[in-house]
């Protein structure tokens, strides 16, 4: 089977998740990937907690893994004239260049768009950044915490404990960005085929908040209004809420057609009383007793534990799913079924399983195509190869640190 990236390389000057992560599915799509690293390697290396290991297990820094699997990795001193042409010259040879190097730090290098273009005219040049490439505070940095979360809105339609913003878990930003940031530079790829011509792709994570955002967004768009925080007591959409059970457990219901989601989630409880009850029976009059029908809802669901009610639900034909945990999700069967997750085959460390891309290409060879690569692995390899530097001239350029 063939591999849909077959042949194209790619260069990647990026740290951290969101751009890594959109170049990890480009390597496991077939694509050569040359990530260039500090000499002291990406900042994301060892930075989140890792899982737990059996003694004497070693561990391969499994976040990091899962953005970086199925790359090579060089590490050059982009702060050094040298360093700064070596990864200029390897432009040369990919199709695509991606960066999420602040626009300052670009001309720095010369790794903007026009130095790349000037050794590349044909390859696609992709940036990736917090706030985008131009306005008041483009050149600003910025995590998915703050520039997704916080200033792209998403927290404030998140209540938090007590009125202070909810926290975040690390990266859910960042990889939803990964995926804008695939979508543009598989475009751009398409298009350069097309027209023979480079190509410039930009994403952020602000950007990817307002896309995210786009149900609520809409309409600020028109009357400026931010969406009200409603408790589970004041609700006006009892059939698409969550109900704790008899163990403990939550269901989420999610009922999108208020009176007919409301019958068909009555007859699941044995309440056919309550589908006609004037209090109860449409939509109107159950926004004017919120309180009263949330909790007739709760102590309703109190009677049976959830897999009681799994099959009730089901035989009623009632959307709805567990409110799982982790360590559930990671067993589920239909997670698993649906491709989920792949095994990594480490060297060291043995196989292990990451978090595959979010689509399959069914007939494709679309793969995880390894581990990640140990910070400078193919720095001399990719030298040699790409810019025919002979053993001497490496060695030099690891004796001065541009290279290691």
């Amino acid at each position: 089977m063939a591999s849909p990236l077959d042949g194209i390389r790619i260069l990647e000057v990026a740290n951290w998740a969101a751009a890594p992560c959109a170049v990890a599915i480009m390597a496991d799509m077939g694509a050569e990937v040359i990530k260039v690293e500090p000499t002291r390697g990406d900042s994301m290396r060892g930075t989140l907690r890792q899982a737990v290991l059996a003694p004497g297990q070693e561990n391969p820094d499994h976040p990091f893994q899962f953005a970086n699997r199925g790359k090579k990795s060089i590490a050059v001193d982009l702060r050094t004239p040298e360093g700064a042409d070596l990864v200029r010259g390897l432009a040369g040879h990919v199709d695509i260049f991606l960066t999420n190097l602040m626009a300052t730090r670009r001309e720095r290098f010369g790794l903007t768009p026009e130095d790349v273009f000037a050794v590349n005219p044909t390859v696609v040049y992709a940036t990736f950044t917090g706030y985008g490439e131009s306005g008041p505070d483009a050149s600003k940095p910025g995590f998915d915490t703050t520039a997704f979360f916080s200033r792209g809105g998403v927290a404030s339609v998140i209540p938090g404990p007590d009125g202070a913003p909810p926290r975040f878990r690390p990266g859910q930003g960042d990889h939803a960005a990964g995926l804008g940031l695939l979508s543009g530079v598989l475009a751009a790829l398409r298009m350069r085929d097309r027209t023979g011509e480079g190509q410039v792709v930009e994403a952020s994570l602000i950007a990817t908040a307002t896309w995210t955002l786009a149900m609520d967004l809409a309409p600020c768009l028109v009357d400026h209004r931010q969406p009200s925080h409603r408790s589970r007591y004041e609700t006006v959409s009892h059939t698409m809420e969550a109900y704790r059970c008899a163990d403990g457990r939550w269901v989420q219901i999610m009922m999108a057609h208020p009176d007919k989601g409301w019958r068909r989630l009555c007859l699941a409880l044995g309440r056919e009383d309550l589908i006609d009850h004037p209090d109860f029976a449409t939509a109107r009059a159950r926004f004017a007793h919120p309180r009263m029908v949330t909790e007739t809802l709760d102590a309703e669901f109190a009677r049976r534990t959830l897999d009681e009610w799994a099959e009730i639900l089901d035989e009623h034909r009632c959307i709805w799913a567990p409110v799982s945990e982790l360590p559930e999700v990671v067993e589920d069967p239909q997670v698993r079924a649906a491709g989920a997750f792949e095994t990594v085959h480490h060297p060291t460390a043995g196989d292990f399983e990451t978090i595959a891309a979010p689509f399959r290409l069914p007939g494709t060879d679309m793969a995880v195509r390894g581990p990640a690569p140990e910070v400078g692995e193919h720095t001399d390899e990719v030298l040699g190869e790409l810019l025919d530097l002979d053993h001497e001239q490496v060695a030099e350029l690891h004796r001065r640190g541009t290279i290691a």
